[in-house]
């Protein structure tokens, strides 16, 4: 027995359990939540490890086990609520892969990266479309401008009351500056499971700029399998692109387009939310007024405390 892994691994299906996603053992030991040391290093596991911990009664005293996924003893029930979410997340997916044909068009725009429940499908039947979306350096603001007018042309883009199925567009970065500016389990759990429906080349220097991700998740790693959901670049996409970006690549237009924007942003009611996170510079625009991270993490403290374990988050 490893006391460690076993915090961990409760840990692990404890946060989980908030989001309502039950997991796998594979899963445990993929997603694995890295609890804090008494030496302040954090060490990795083989699944053989997790495989083992979680046939032990210091587990089964607070774990289920039910069809191949673990939940907390009495969420036994959120196993049949995956496997009907999983269904409408292929649907969503396959979706998206339909706009990102037209989107990958869009000019400056690099990459299509899907995040929020969608990428770890847990999605319910009026969900967005959550999105990060990566532009190249000097023409973030000209590519949010382009990509926010072409989805809203083509009807897709999220907003007001239109949530089901819309792209929601709220979070945008640069090749230049790829890491995030949020560092937090939330963000951790967020973009290990993400991946890119276009840009895979991108998304590949995404994942290696954004590497601090183990300091929570000690296995992460790019998810091969989902590079296979990539939409490939294509000469006509290649064509549109260079063409609209020579009329729109004035710096010029970059600056105006900046001022308009951060004008709009800062007299938006919604950026006064309490706890609202917004990120608004060259680098990166984070446009969250509800961000759900830090309302997961109070949740996940609760959770495991009512557990009454000997030890505490």
């Amino acid at each position: 027995m490893n006391s460690q892994l076993i915090k961990n691994i409760i840990a692990t299906i404890t946060y989980y359990d908030v989001l309502d996603f039950p997991l796998t053992s594979f899963e445990i030991w993929k997603h694995l939540v890295a609890l804090p040391t008494e030496d302040g290093v954090q060490k990795t596991w083989t699944l053989e490890q997790v495989v083992a911990e979680l046939d032990t009664k210091e587990i089964k005293e607070y774990v289920s086990h039910k069809y191949g996924f673990y939940t907390l003893i009495g969420r036994e029930k959120l196993v049949k609520s995956r496997k009907d979410r999983e269904l409408l997340s292929i649907e969503k997916i396959h979706k998206l892969k339909k706009y990102a044909r037209i989107l990958k068009m869009v000019p400056f725009v690099t990459m299509i990266m899907v995040t929020g429940n969608l990428s770890y499908n847990n999605v319910k039947k009026d969900s967005d479309l959550d999105v990060l979306i990566a532009c190249k350096h000097n023409h973030l603001w000209t590519g949010r401008f382009l990509m926010t007018l072409v989805t809203q042309l083509l009807g897709i883009r999220m907003h007001g009351d239109k949530h089901a199925d819309r792209v929601c567009l709220n979070y945008y970065i640069t090749n230049k500056f790829l890491e995030v500016p949020t560092r937090d389990l939330f963000a951790a759990h967020e973009y290990s499971f993400s991946f890119p429906v276009y840009g895979a080349e991108i998304y590949k220097k995404f994942v290696k700029s954004n590497i601090w991700i183990r300091d929570y998740k000690p296995h992460y790693q790019t998810d091969v399998l989902s590079m296979d959901l990539c939409e490939k670049d294509s000469s006509r996409a290649q064509f549109v692109r260079n063409t609209f970006e020579s009329v729109f690549g004035f710096e010029f237009i970059e600056k105006f387009l900046k001022d308009v924007q951060i004008k709009k942003i800062k007299t938006n009611p919604k950026t006064e939310y309490k706890g609202a996170l917004i990120e608004v510079s060259d680098k990166y625009l984070v446009f969250l007024p509800k961000p759900h991270g830090p309302k997961v993490f109070e949740e996940y403290k609760k959770r495991l405390n009512s557990l009454e374990l000997p030890w505490r988050v």
